[in-house]
């Protein structure tokens, strides 16, 4: 029997034994490369966990008891130092003694500690994973002194890029090592196979006729080989002496009824006697039928041969097939009575096989039972196959048999029993019947009928047989259901406060673009009619809304009620959409090219630039006094008080968005700023929450100076002639920018990115900084407003509001009515 793992293998030995070897080699790959990858991780989770930590601790710090209850005042540090992952998500929580949430996010994983030890963690949190820190600080001087917990979590994209280029920087040279490795291993199994080679020229070296044992000196594993190869030989010599001695046998029996025909045909032609001719033509004639059945049953058995190895299966059915065979033997005249009988009465016996060969051993098996069978009737029985049997044909006859030594001698070719003499035959009937059954895998078996006779069995194998897949459900099941759903929910949408504005496609209208914004739509209205003519076929539904209903558009409105595109200059509230899991990302060669501080996640995109200015009349304020820092302001309020009392202007940071951001900005820039506003609860400054209205106080004279007015309204009120002054602050000016975002939930996000798009190229950049009040936030483009007439406006440093974690940490409830209840201290407000 052959070896394990040699039988059914072909193909190159080269290539099998190389393949073996790069499988080994690339599993010891794979096991470096996990175990690289797996010190990659802990080594950016090392690294990032120290900013993890710091902020936790940072945050922790600041927890303080007030009038007997706990809170915490946010460290503008304490989210800013993970800002350093420009593509993470942020997210905290802190909780008193007792698990009671104090501000954060309450659903955040990660539980009470005792401990002020960071404690660090792996979870999911908003349909990401993220890294958890834990941390505690001891709280006293409450009704429940304890333990208060700490938790800030970061999302694991910077990590897991930087394990990224630590893997690609660590397992390059194991990946070089690896590809040497693999090419000596070519190498060495060229050189280890060269000995087949030299044994292939020896054996196609040697004559036709010469099998004698092949002997060289060869390795031991090639010897074994060989020593296969001279057994072979030595087989297939001995098989050609058989198929010789076949042939030989083959033209014996053929020469001897030929023989006999010629002698018989010979003594008929000098033979008078009438009646003697007659005896001599029927000896010529037995003789004849003798050589003619021999011819055929050795063509025959050459055919089955042939179709055994040559032929493709196919459905056979037994039962059919067999009728026809007893149809035909039984109207022989010297044929006895042939009964066929069907197992089950109605089955057919179905099998792939070869119908020709398979008619032919039949014949054969049903003939010899004529031939052989004396008088007495045949019995043919087939049997269907099912369960673990396969089909079954059994032919009886009531003849003398065959005895038990003969059996295995008239299976064999040219082989005949004793109770054949006298009877024409060749001796081939059965085995061809054997050669037919071993090329179908069946079993033929000669058994003794009871009351005296013979049985052919004919046993073919079962076939396994595998059930077919139910098919699925039909695809599009669902879909009338969902269409009736989409149209019930559209029929509940609620109305906004705002009707929106609608800019018709100016070409066949298909598609549909919804924008919600807190930007006057006046500023923005060239750029949509610009992205109109670019796209004719979109229509513009545009809504303006306050940058606080404009963050509810987003978190609080149903399905359907969604914008596909969000505006807003509250940088801030749009952060927090995006940290919060409410912004799809975007990415594009514009989005690409955009600086790090006007794009966050690839979810928030700046596409202007918008400086805090200070404003002022220019017929009533005096040159000598137009302050030019915030120092500047300081003085100039507090050393002209009646001048200015009540004629300064500036935002009501509890309503504006944009105004809350300039001012916690400032907080965090210049330690100036609470004496500033100090100053300015001085000298009982107004609060108004737009700029526009601010511009036009001054404007009129009802107020003289306005502070941290946003300055591109301020700037195109002086294009269309108010006359009005604008500084830039010379210890720094503040620069915001306008941010847009995709809603998760947007109906055409693809329409919204390629929107955004538009407002990034440089024809939408060129359109800013040509007819908006924006400036561009490209700098290779030119007009009134691009981005490098800021740039020579500016007198002093540039502070750029970056898009991050940072603005986070304003967005806190606490923090906010923290700063909310100093700055209305400050201005001595109620």
């Amino acid at each position: 029997m052959p070896n394990e793992g040699q039988a059914g293998e072909g193909g190159s030995l080269r290539r099998r034994l190389l393949s073996r070897m790069f499988l080994v080699l690339g599993v010891v790959t794979l096991i470096l490369f996990l175990f690289v990858r797996s010190y990659a991780r802990d080594a950016a989770d090392s690294a990032y966990d120290q900013l993890l930590s710091a902020s936790a601790l940072s945050i922790a710090d600041a927890i303080r008891v007030e009038n007997g209850a706990i809170t915490v005042d946010l460290p503008y540090s304490s989210l800013s130092v993970l800002g350093t992952a420009r593509h993470d998500r942020v997210f905290y929580k802190v909780l008193a003694p007792g698990g009671l949430l104090v501000t954060g996010y309450e659903d955040l994983p990660g539980g009470a500690v005792h401990d002020d030890t960071p404690v660090f963690q792996n979870a999911v949190y908003s349909d990401a994973p993220v890294r958890v820190a834990v941390t505690g600080r001891f709280i006293s001087g409450v009704p429940r002194s304890g333990w208060a917990t700490v938790v800030v979590a970061q999302t694991r994209e910077a990590r897991d890029m930087l394990a990224s280029r630590l893997v690609a920087n660590a397992f390059a040279p194991i990946a070089f090592a690896v590809v040497v490795g693999a090419l000596l291993l070519w190498l060495g199994v060229r050189q280890a196979l060269a000995p087949l080679g030299f044994l292939e020229a020896l054996i196609r070296a040697r004559r036709p006729q010469d099998f004698t044992p092949i002997d060289a000196p060869v390795p031991t594993e090639v010897g074994q080989l060989l020593g296969a190869i001279n057994q072979l030989m030595v087989r297939f010599k001995a098989n050609l002496d058989s198929t010789q001695s076949f042939l030989a046998d083959a033209a014996h029996q053929i020469r001897t009824p030929l023989a006999a025909l010629r002698s018989q045909a010979e003594l008929a032609r000098r033979e008078a006697d009438v009646e003697r001719l007659r005896n001599r033509v029927e000896r010529i004639h037995r003789n004849a039928v003798e050589a003619s059945e021999l011819t055929t049953q050795l063509l025959n058995h050459a055919t089955v041969v042939h179709r055994a190895e040559a032929v493709q299966p196919q459905e056979v059915d037994l039962d059919a097939l067999l009728g026809q065979i007893v149809q035909q033997a039984a109207g022989r005249p010297e044929a006895p009575p042939i009964h066929l009988t069907r197992e089950p009465a109605g089955g057919g016996a179905l099998l792939h096989g070869d119908p020709v060969t398979l008619r032919e051993a039949l014949s054969n098996l049903l003939d010899n039972a004529v031939k052989y069978g004396g008088p007495g009737p045949i019995d043919v029985r087939v049997r269907s196959g099912s369960g673990g049997y396969g089909p079954l044909v059994e032919i009886a006859d009531r003849g003398p048999g065959v005895p038990d030594e003969e059996k295995p001698a008239v299976l064999e070719r040219f082989g005949r029993g004793q109770s054949a003499k006298g009877t024409a035959g060749s001796g081939l009937g059965l085995s061809i019947a054997v050669a037919v059954a071993e090329a179908h895998q069946a079993v033929l078996s000669l058994l003794d009928r009871p009351g005296g006779g013979l049985i052919v069995r004919l046993e073919f194998p079962g076939e396994e047989r595998s059930g077919k897949e139910a098919p699925g459900p039909m695809p599009g099941g669902r879909v009338l259901p969902l269409l009736l759903l989409g149209l019930l929910l559209a029929a509940a949408r609620p109305a906004l406060a705002l009707e929106p504005v609608l800019y018709p496609a100016p070409g066949a209208g298909m598609e549909h673009l919804r924008i919600d914004a807190a930007t006057d739509r006046p500023a923005i209205e060239p750029l949509i009619r610009d992205f109109q003519t670019m796209n004719p076929t979109v229509t513009v539904e545009y809504r303006e809304m306050n940058t606080g209903e404009l963050y509810d558009s987003v978190v609080k409105r149903g399905a359907g009620d969604v914008p596909d595109l969000v505006i807003s200059s509250a940088a801030g509230l749009q952060v927090k959409l995006v940290n919060d899991g409410h912004a799809r990302r975007h990415s594009s060669p514009a989005t690409d090219a955009l600086p790090d501080w006007a794009k966050w996640r690839s979810a928030a995109f700046g596409f202007t630039q918008e400086p805090a200015v200070i404003v002022f009349n220019r017929d009533l304020v005096p040159e000598d006094e137009v302050p030019h820092s915030r120092e500047e302001l300081i003085h100039l309020l507090r050393d002209r008080k009646e001048r200015y009392r009540g004629r300064v202007v500036t935002y009501n940071v509890e309503d504006s968005g944009i105004g809350y951001l300039f001012a916690t900005q400032d907080s965090v820039l210049t330690s100036q700023f609470w004496q500033l506003a100090d100053a300015l609860g001085e000298n009982q400054a107004r609060q108004l929450c737009c700029t526009a209205d601010m511009v036009a106080a001054i404007e009129r004279g009802d107020s003289l100076i306005g502070y941290n007015l946003l300055g591109s309204y301020a700037r195109e009120r002086q294009l269309h002639g108010a006359h009005i002054g604008i500084v830039l602050p010379s210890d720094y000016a503040l620069v915001m920018t306008r941010v847009a975002l995709i809603p998760r939930r947007a109906s055409a996000p693809e329409l919204a990115g390629r929107f955004i798009d538009y407002l990034l190229s440089e024809r939408g950049q060129a359109v800013i900084a040509a007819n908006t009040a924006f400036y561009s936030i490209l700098p290779t483009v030119g007009g009134p407003m691009s981005a490098t007439h800021l740039q020579e406006a500016m007198r002093g440093p540039t502070q750029r509001i970056g898009l991050g974690p940072a603005l986070l940490v304003y967005m806190d409830h606490l923090k906010r009515d923290r700063f909310l209840q100093q700055w209305k201290a400050f201005l001595h407000q109620p």
